[in-house]
């Protein structure tokens, strides 16, 4: 197996175990509070539901997906004119809040 495989493995399951709280109450307080804080709920709705025919539902996404996906969109290796944007201004913890609070919805 190549070593940038292998190294996406790792990557997978290490946000896998820091995301294995999804659905506590406070993340469900605190992630609807950023959602709406950061806009998120724009363009995602507050259910995860997308706002319109180009949003995708993340509603129920396994966590540690959706925060691999918003490290690549920060770090441009995944492209979204709005995307990158929005990922550029969040932490790590505000990334792994998102992904739990809409995993849990």
């Amino acid at each position: 197996m190549p070593i940038r495989h292998r190294i996406a493995l790792i990557g997978l399951a290490v946000a896998s175990a820091l995301l294995s709280g999804c659905g506590r109450p406070a993340d469900i307080a605190g992630g609807a509070a950023l959602a709406a804080e950061t806009g998120c709920v724009a363009c995602h709705g507050t259910n995860g539901r997308g706002t319109g025919p180009t949003f995708p539902n993340i509603n129920g996404q396994h966590a540690g997906y959706m925060y691999e996906q918003l490290k690549k969109y920060r770090s441009g290796e995944r492209v979204n004119i709005i995307m990158n944007d929005q990922a550029q201004q969040l932490s790590n913890a505000q990334m792994e809040l998102l992904a739990r609070y809409y995993a849990a919805q």
